[in-house]
C-alpha cells in the first residue's frame, strides 16, 4: 500500500507567540518563523506561509521563492554589514517600512522573514518585530524558541532599537545571541 505525504499542520509551524495580541492593528498573534533563504526555498511548499519579508543584498537576486501577492510580500534590500558607513548597510526607512509592512497583516497571519546568505539580518529584523510587542527581555526570549541559533546582525537591532525608543536596551539583548540554552536576563 503506498503512503501518501500529509500536509503538516500549519498552525504547529507558525505557532503563535501571543495570545491574545491587542496592540497589533489586527490582533495578529505574531504567528511567525525565521530562515535563511536556502531554508525557505527548500521548504516552501511545506511552510507555505502566508506573508513574507525578504531580505537581500544589493545587486543579488531572490532565486525561486515562494509565490504571494505583491501585498503579501515585503522586499527589503540591504548588505549584511554591520558598519552604519557601508553604502549597503540597513537605514532606518527599511525598519519602519517592515513596522508598517506587520501593522496591515490579519489576524491569521503566517509570517515568514528571511535573507539572503545567512540569518544575521533576518533574526535582528525578527527581535525588532517580536520587540514591538513585548519588553525586550521577553522579545530575545522569544527569538531564541523561534531560532535558537539566531546571530541577529547587530546594525539591524540598533536600527530597531532606534525605532522603538527603547535606548539599547534591545541592543543589549542581541549581544546574548548566540546562545545554545536560553537563561533568563538578570535583573
Amino acid at each position: 500500500m503506498a503512503r501518501t505525504a500529509q500536509k503538516p499542520d500549519e498552525d504547529a509551524l507558525f505557532s503563535p507567540v501571543l495570545l491574545p495580541n491587542p496592540h497589533h492593528p489586527h490582533g495578529w498573534p505574531l504567528s511567525m518563523m525565521v530562515s535563511s533563504q536556502t531554508e525557505a526555498r527548500h521548504n516552501r511548499a511545506l511552510w507555505a506561509p502566508t506573508h513574507l519579508i525578504s531580505i537581500r543584498a544589493p545587486d543579488t537576486k531572490l532565486l525561486s521563492m515562494i509565490d504571494l501577492p505583491e501585498d503579501r510580500h515585503l522586499p527589503l534590500i540591504f548588505g549584511d554589514t554591520m558598519d552604519p558607513e557601508d553604502r549597503d548597510a540597513a537605514r532606518l526607512p527599511a525598519i519602519t517600512a517592515a513596522f508598517a509592512f506587520i501593522d496591515g497583516l490579519p489576524a491569521d497571519a503566517r509570517l515568514l522573514v528571511h535573507c539572503l546568505r545567512g540569518i544575521g539580518r533576518s533574526t535582528a529584523l525578527t527581535l525588532g518585530i517580536l520587540a514591538r510587542y513585548m519588553d525586550p527581555d521577553a522579545a530575545a526570549a522569544a527569538l531564541h524558541a523561534l531560532r535558537p541559533d539566531a546571530k541577529p546582525n547587530r546594525h539591524v537591532v540598533g536600527l530597531c532599537d532606534t525605532a522603538l525608543g527603547l535606548k539599547g536596551k534591545l541592543a543589549k539583548q542581541a549581544l546574548r545571541f548566540p546562545a545554545k540554552v536560553w537563561k533568563p536576563a538578570k535583573a
